[in-house]
């Protein structure tokens, strides 16, 4: 019987390399897709060494937002594989302006990188998840519950993922595809650690006002999509699971 086989954007770094690790880890084959295809295939590499599998983990090249090139990439997929189980939707990027200082052709391009290549990479897989009774996971935030300064682009973009992932789950379920989506809180990932860095996010205030009083790690992140991928999830479906620790529920106010 062959492996489970997933296919990840935004791959090759932060909790889309986590999640790579994890389901190899977990005995999946993983597909392994970025912007930057050499980091992509250099991964797949990695997790061939650690994690054989009967066909070899992969990495290729996508600009998810791009669709000319997520046909290209399934093209690609189609010369290696006629089977997808699970699709991550990790492919992302951050802006950071004020509102009344933004600009639109980022704002675009960050809706286009979350939004446009989540729709296009599941629209894609279409076909392969309805024939395995496949499984989609999409990145929320905890940007999708309330709002974050400085970061009107990335918290519509994520407040977006919610909609996106109730209709396809309403829409292909009937297919037997199940749609759900993660909502982590703010990870120590790169992404977070340029905030910190940077100003926008301060670490103080920012711990305190999350009950764990931590950030968290990109492989707890990793691990609950790996759980919503697999059987154990199997009715699981249409659903955004937070992984903030406490962050959207505190109403602490002193």
């Amino acid at each position: 019987m062959n492996a489970q086989t997933a296919l990840i954007t935004g791959g090759a770094q932060g909790i889309g390399a986590k999640v790579a690790h994890t389901l190899a880890s977990r005995g999946w084959r993983v597909l392994v897709a970025d912007l930057n295809e050499g980091p992509a295939k250099d991964l797949a590499e990695e997790l061939n060494d650690t994690y054989p599998t009967a066909a070899a983990h992969l990495g290729f090249g996508v600009d998810v937002s791009d669709e000319e090139s997520v046909s290209s990439l399934f093209t690609a997929l189609s010369n290696e594989t006629d089977q997808l189980d699970g699709l991550v939707n990790c492919a992302g990027n951050i802006l950071r302006q004020p509102a009344e200082e933004l600009d639109i052709s980022q704002w675009r391009r960050l809706l286009d990188i979350h939004l446009t290549g989540s729709m296009l990479m599941a629209k894609s897989s279409y076909p392969l998840l309805k024939t395995s009774h496949g499984s989609i996971v999409n990145i929320a935030s905890v940007g999708s519950t309330f709002g974050l300064p400085g970061r009107t682009a990335y918290a519509t973009a994520k407040t977006g993922m919610l909609g996106l992932t109730r209709t396809l789950a309403v829409e292909w379920g009937p297919h037997g595809i199940r749609v759900n989506a993660v909502a982590p809180g703010y990870v120590n990932t790169e992404m977070v650690q340029s905030g910190l860095r940077n100003g926008t996010l301060n670490q103080d205030a920012l711990l305190g006002r999350t009950p764990l009083r931590r950030l968290a790690e990109p492989e707890e992140i990793a691990s609950v999509i790996a759980f919503l991928l697999s059987p154990d999830a199997s009715f699981i479906h249409g659903e955004v699971i937070k992984i903030d620790g406490g962050l959207t529920i505190d109403g602490t106010f002193s």
